[in-house]
Formats: C-alpha cells, sequence, structure tokens
C-alpha cells in the first residue's frame, strides 16, 4: 500500500512538473521549426508568333510565350520578349511580360507586341525570369518581312491570275491606224478572291515607249463594283504614234492607294518585238512624234521625188534654164 502511495505521488509530481514547464515554456514541445524550401522553377515549352499589324513602314507582331511550371510555387515570374534584326544583331524592341507567382504545376501563357521595320527577318526571342534570375530562353524566326502587305492596300480585288497558263493579263487589238497614229482597244482582267464586294476601284492605263520611257498616252477607267468571286474586263482606248513598242503599264487604286499594278506590250514598231522583261534599243525614236502639241512639233514627212524619165542623172531645171538664156543672147547677138 506504501509503495502505490509513492509511485502515485510520483506521478503526480511530473504531471505537476510537465504543466509548469508548459506554462513557462509554451514553445517546448513544438514540432523544430522547418527548413525554407526551395522555389520552384519554369520553361518556356512553346512559342508563337502571329501578325497583328502591317502599316507602310512598320509590322507589328503579337508573340505569345507558353510558361511550364515545376515544384514549389516560384514567385516574381516574369517573361522578356525580344525582336533582334537577323543581320545587324541590334535589338528592334523589347517588352516584359509579369507573371506573378506560378503554382499548380500548370501551364500558364501571356501575350505582347513587338513593332519593328517592315523589312528583313527577324529572330523573336522570349527569356524566362524568376525574381530577376534566368531560368530558360525560347526563340523563333521570321523573315520576309517586307512582303507582308500593309493594312491601306489589302483588297480582294487584283489583277487575274492565269494559273498554269500562259496568257496576258493585259490585252490590246489595233482599233484604227489614221495617218501615224494607231488606236488601241486594251482590255485587262480584275477578279475579286475575297468574301466581300468590293468599290471605289479605279484603274489607270498608260503606253509608255520602251527605251525612251515617255508615256504616249494614258487614261483612266473607274472599275465600279466587283462582287465576291467575280471577274470584271474593263477596257479602255489609247492612241499612240504608230511604229514604235509600247509597254502598258496598268496600275490599279483604291481611293488615293495603289494596291497592284501589272505590265504588258504592244508590238507597233519593226523588228522581233518587244518581251516585258527584255527591253530593246531606240534607235529610230523621234521625239516629235510624241509631243503634245496635236502634231504641231513633230519633223514634217520626208518625201521622195520622182525620176524624169527623159532627163539625164545630174541635170534637172536649172540646167534647162541656162540652156534658154544662152540661146536668146545669141539670137540678139545675131541680129546686131
Amino acid at each position: 500500500m506504501r509503495t502505490e502511495a509513492v509511485l502515485a505521488g510520483v506521478a503526480l509530481f511530473v504531471l505537476v512538473a510537465t504543466a509548469g514547464v508548459l506554462v513557462a515554456v509554451p514553445d517546448a514541445v513544438q514540432s523544430p521549426t522547418s527548413e525554407p524550401t526551395d522555389p520552384g522553377v519554369g520553361s518556356i515549352s512553346d512559342l508563337t508568333i502571329a501578325v497583328e499589324n502591317v502599316s507602310g513602314g512598320t509590322a507589328t507582331f503579337a508573340v505569345t510565350p507558353y510558361i511550364e511550371h515545376r515544384g514549389n510555387p516560384a514567385p516574381n515570374v516574369s517573361v522578356v520578349l525580344r525582336a533582334v534584326d537577323d543581320e545587324s544583331g541590334v535589338v528592334a524592341d523589347t517588352r516584359t511580360l509579369p507573371l506573378g507567382e506560378l503554382t499548380g504545376g500548370r501551364e500558364v501563357n501571356a501575350t505582347g507586341t513587338l513593332a519593328v521595320p517592315r523589312e528583313g527577318g527577324y529572330r523573336i526571342e522570349a527569356v524566362l525570369y524568376r525574381d530577376g534570375r534566368r531560368l530558360d530562353t525560347g526563340s523563333r524566326t521570321v523573315s520576309g518581312v517586307d512582303s507582308l502587305v500593309p493594312e491601306y492596300e489589302r483588297t480582294p480585288v487584283a489583277f487575274h491570275d492565269f494559273a498554269g497558263a500562259d496568257l496576258p493579263v493585259i490585252e490590246y487589238s489595233i482599233a484604227s491606224v489614221s495617218a501615224d497614229e494607231a488606236t488601241l482597244d486594251v482590255t485587262t482582267y480584275l477578279t475579286n478572291t475575297g468574301d466581300a464586294p468590293a468599290d471605289d476601284l479605279r484603274f489607270v492605263l498608260k503606253a509608255r515607249q520602251n527605251g525612251s520611257n515617255v508615256v504616249a498616252d494614258r487614261t483612266t477607267v473607274d472599275v465600279g463594283r466587283v462582287d465576291p468571286g467575280e471577274t470584271v474586263t474593263p477596257t479602255a482606248e489609247l492612241t499612240v504614234p504608230d511604229g514604235y513598242d509600247y509597254y502598258l503599264d496598268a496600275i490599279l487604286w483604291r481611293g488615293d492607294t495603289v494596291v497592284d499594278t501589272q505590265r504588258s506590250v504592244a508590238n507597233l514598231g519593226p523588228g522581233t518585238g518587244l518581251s516585258v522583261d527584255e527591253p530593246t534599243d531606240t534607235d529610230g525614236f523621234r521625239s516629235g512624234d510624241f509631243a503634245d502639241d496635236g502634231g504641231a512639233g513633230r519633223p514634217p514627212e520626208r518625201t521622195e521625188a520622182a525620176a524624169d524619165g527623159g532627163g539625164q542623172p545630174g541635170f534637172g531645171v536649172p540646167v534647162a534654164l541656162a540652156g534658154l538664156l544662152a540661146t536668146a543672147l545669141f539670137a540678139r547677138r545675131l541680129r546686131r
């Protein structure tokens, strides 16, 4: 009985002592503080580029990097976008995309724009940062930026493309020839390849003499409305000096903007003729034929005199008059 009492007293003492320790030092039984964990990481899994806008001198690209997160939360994540000129290596534009904290092992993306001169090619780079520390880099290359069509030049109507057939998009026939001038009936083909009607279109047609580049005649034709899928064939007349070869230049306008051009040839001169890509020489060119004064500035036509069948070569009216004068003087002397 005495032993049990002693054990009970010891147990009570331990309980009281433990309670006192807990009251005096409340952190004594807490688990030790955990070590700091490493922040998560990320990588660039993809990078897409789309054309956002094109003006006369600038092309703007929409660049979207895709970021894959791994591990613990990654704080203060950002992506720096750069457009670097392919030839010079000069950075043409830069933009920073803040992404904040990445969690959950998921993929995120963001889009930024880069504006570059509309010329040459560029390397588009994306650099991933976490708290200012570089984690990953991705890049894509775009080329032929100068071939992008500006917004103001975009129209569904253009000179028709005879795919697979060697047919000129500009044709001509000779309507008439009068004196030293020829009148040409010129026809071209315009097709609307879009989904909406187009209007406010006109084309300027010029006959440009080969070699000299003198514009012999020009005219403007209103095209009118062109519906989707429709091909129209506007026709115009040009009157030019005969006996020369010409480039037929057609310039398509939409409002105040040139949207398309085409060139063909009209061979009215002697010889093998002119092709679009190979000019001939200017032998025989007379600027007076192209004077814009109704022909007053042209040199007079040369007329070959007909030969006198009874005369001797080199003798003509002056010799006959001299003979008559000599005969008269001789007769007068005889009378004396």
